[in-house]
């Protein structure tokens, strides 16, 4: 998904800046799909793709894209670009506006709107956990396993909140920068961190 990070106006379809960072309200909702999530993150880590080939990214069917790309096009996340040919007509391809993609919790984002997409980006993690943890040629331990998920809690000062962020950025860059190429497996990465104080209850 479009990178959740603190350097996360006006509604509408405009088109994201060179920076990346998504401060529209409708884009940041229509976010809000695990499905336009999946196809935003595979279209920035594979550049520019036909319906075609991005349903065999993603792992849906190429028919059930296509609501989802015209939505994301609309709101100005991704855009039609070059066509390709195939076979006997011309394919259109796809690419994202800007790598990468940051959302923001800047002014005229509503937080409900970030909390929903990332409550669907944690669904989606959680989804591909499951699968992933489920099958049993999939490595659970050892030098090569391939499968981890947990939570940890503690008590961080404000230079540590600041060396755990840079790590998170570090992990989120070096996914981000993963290509479909030979030798390469599509891996995901979902981990939260907040603040948790305990308030007392009335």
């Amino acid at each position: 998904m479009a990178q959740i990070s603190n350097t996360l106006g006006a509604s509408g379809g405009a088109s994201v800046g060179a920076s990346g960072l998504i401060d529209r309200p409708a884009q940041v909702r229509a976010l809000a799909s695990p499905a336009r999530q999946e196809i935003v993150d595979a279209l920035e880590a594979a550049w520019p793709c036909t319906i075609a080939e991005l349903a065999g990214l993603v792992g849906r069917p190429a028919d059930a894209l296509y609501f989802h790309v015209k939505r994301l096009i609309k709101v100005g996340l991704i855009v039609e670009t070059a066509a390709r040919e195939r076979g006997v007509g011309i394919a259109a391809k796809y690419d994202v506006v800007a790598r990468p993609l940051r959302l923001s919790y800047g002014p005229g984002i509503a937080r409900r709107d970030i909390v929903k997409v990332v409550a669907a980006a944690v669904r989606q993690s959680a989804r591909e956990y499951e699968a992933a943890a489920r099958d049993p040629l999939v490595a659970g331990d050892g030098p090569d396993r391939l499968v981890r998920g947990g939570r940890a809690k503690g008590w961080l000062t404000p230079v540590e909140t600041r060396r755990a962020m840079k790590l998170l950025d570090d992990l989120a860059a070096l996914m981000r920068a993963g290509k479909p190429r030979r030798g390469a497996r599509p891996m995901a990465f979902g981990y939260l961190l907040a603040p948790c104080e305990v308030r007392e209850r009335a």
